[in-house]
């Protein structure tokens, strides 16, 4: 089977045969003689991890749709640009070994990259998008409009959490805060894609002016679902060897009904 190797520091792209046995489950990447087709149940996971000999891996899966899944994979719209050690940088521009800022002022290394597409309205596997509108919560936050994914959680730090919770900052999904003025869910017109991002350690990502969650599966999460999903969802991950590597959250989450509920 062939793997892509791609050198973390220096961005170079060889090809080398991969003599280890494979990994279960693992999909071989797709060629000019082969591609890996998508069910009305399924839909293909692009990911790129940073292997342990700093080398950067990439692979495409077959994987089942469901928001489990999903969630890994649509926070961050194609266009979205990241703060980085570096200077600014698009979200598909961004290659697992880059540094980002995150929204603490922390510098951490990006471990894991996936992607996947959405679709416009007229296909069957109709995704919405959600436009953030310029200065929606604030002064530069965010500037210009921003697009997100579906799946999006950003860090909210209101007064009211403080009030009714005890609690400085919590995240909460982007989908609670639409209102139809300055979020609105909008539909692509043509496939585009989106991705999510994990750290080193969980955080905030900058993007736009807006603090953007890292993305985490949930603590605890490997005992809510079935062992043969969790081994299934867990291979999407070969930067780690169990879900429980992601480590702790670095704030808590609300769910769409308590920011609603908050909002009112």
């Amino acid at each position: 089977m062939n793997m892509t190797h791609r050198s973390a520091e220096a961005g170079s792209l060889r090809t080398a045969t991969d003599t280890q046995a494979p990994r279960v489950l693992r999909a071989t990447p797709p060629s000019p003689k082969r591609t890996l087709r998508a069910s009305a149940m399924t839909r293909r996971y692009s990911t790129m991890w940073l292997g342990p000999t700093g080398l950067i891996e990439e692979e495409l899966r077959i994987a089942p749709a469901i928001p489990l899944f999903e969630e890994a994979f649509s926070a961050l719209a194609r266009g979205s640009v990241l703060a980085t050690e570096d200077g600014p940088v698009a979200v598909e521009d961004l290659v697992p070994g880059m540094r980002v800022i995150t929204a603490d002022e922390r510098v951490e290394t990006v471990t894991w990259i996936g992607s996947m597409t959405l679709f416009p309205a007229s296909a069957e596997e109709a995704h919405k998008l959600i436009r953030v509108t310029a200065e929606a919560f604030g002064h530069g936050r965010p500037m210009p409009d921003l697009v997100l994914g579906p799946h999006a959680r950003l860090c909210l730090r209101d007064a009211r959490l403080r009030a009714r919770m005890g609690i400085e900052a919590a995240y909460a999904p982007i989908a609670g805060f639409v209102d139809g003025v300055s979020v609105i869910e909008v539909s692509p017109v043509s496939p585009v894609s989106a991705y999510h991002v994990v750290l080193e350690r969980h955080g905030s990502l900058k993007v736009g002016g807006m603090e953007i969650e890292s993305y985490h599966p949930g603590e605890g999460i490997e005992r809510m679902i079935d062992p043969r999903m969790a081994e299934l969802f867990t291979a999407l991950f070969p930067q780690i060897e169990r879900l429980r590597d992601f480590g702790p959250l670095c704030a808590p989450r609300l769910t769409r009904f308590e920011v609603e509920e908050m909002l009112i």
